[in-house]
């Protein structure tokens, strides 16, 4: 899967090449995910660290990056924005178009977990097993209700939940290009998913999957509180409840991914 880091440095790569900057080494193109409640937003302190060996400033050569950033487009919309900040470090920010496109992404085109063979339901995992049940649930919904369309066979067996391929995208933007999100929670789900995304698919590092996986749960916990999608909602503001299961979905797809791949546990479709 390409998550949006691997893009940022895939841009980044392309960008130094541009500037005779030899990038053999791939190791020194790192970008970092920096925690924000309603952006998705990263750094990188490519600047600072190359200027020494090519006798420049950080802000003089992080200047000459971003002038020369081929900025991923959508159309005619920016997928992302750059800014040098006074230090030399490059900040990227993605747009609401660009976040939708991931979005839509990673709803068209999920990663399948590997099966695992023992199935169990373990104590000390329950509240995770129990949010990814939730989503579950509240997908088979949103299907029943037509707001979303999973796959047929998804809907009475105990195959993973998948997005029909003939259901039409997910309005993730309302008319004005906007998310339609209009909660705190919703974006604190939507940037942890973020985050979650970038550990899972590019990281190195040894994670506390179990940690990492009980404050993803009680993210979910606290959207599933407070983001209302039947009633009201579905009546009156359609588009945002399917953005919202649009989200439980990815939620539900990266819960299944903590508890088969990392915990090593059943990620059940009901309890």
């Amino acid at each position: 899967m390409l998550t949006l880091a691997d893009r940022l440095r895939a841009q980044l790569r392309q960008t130094l090449d541009c500037l005779g900057i030899d990038t053999a080494d791939s190791q020194e193109i790192r970008v970092n995910w920096m925690k924000n409640q309603t952006g998705v937003i990263y750094g990188s302190a490519i600047a600072l660290k190359l200027a020494c060996r090519l006798h420049q400033s950080p802000l003089d050569l992080a200047t000459s990056i971003g002038l020369k950033f081929p900025t991923l487009h959508l159309g005619k919309l920016a997928e992302v924005t750059i800014q040098v900040l006074p230090s030399g470090l490059l900040q990227f920010e993605f747009t609401d178009v660009g976040i939708a496109a991931w979005l839509e992404q990673i709803i068209r085109y999920p990663w399948t977990p590997t099966p695992i063979g023992e199935r169990k339901i373990l104590p000390d995992q329950f509240l995770i097993q129990y949010s990814h049940a939730r989503c579950c649930s509240l997908l088979r919904l949103g299907d029943r209700d037509q707001l979303i369309t999973l796959e047929a066979s998804n809907l009475f067996s105990t195959l993973p939940l998948k997005i029909s391929p003939h259901s039409p995208p997910i309005p993730w933007l309302n008319p004005q290009g906007k998310l339609q999100f209009t909660q705190n929670y919703e974006y604190q789900l939507l940037t942890q998913s973020v985050n979650l995304v970038d550990l899972l698919f590019c990281s190195a590092i040894p994670q506390n999957w179990q940690k990492i996986a009980e404050q993803f749960s009680q993210h979910f916990q606290q959207f599933y509180r407070y983001c209302q999608i039947w009633g009201e909602v579905k009546q009156n503001q359609p588009e945002l409840a399917q953005a919202r299961l649009g989200l439980i979905f990815i939620t539900q797809f990266l819960l299944k991914i903590l508890l088969e791949e990392k915990l090593g546990i059943m990620a059940p479709l009901d309890l």
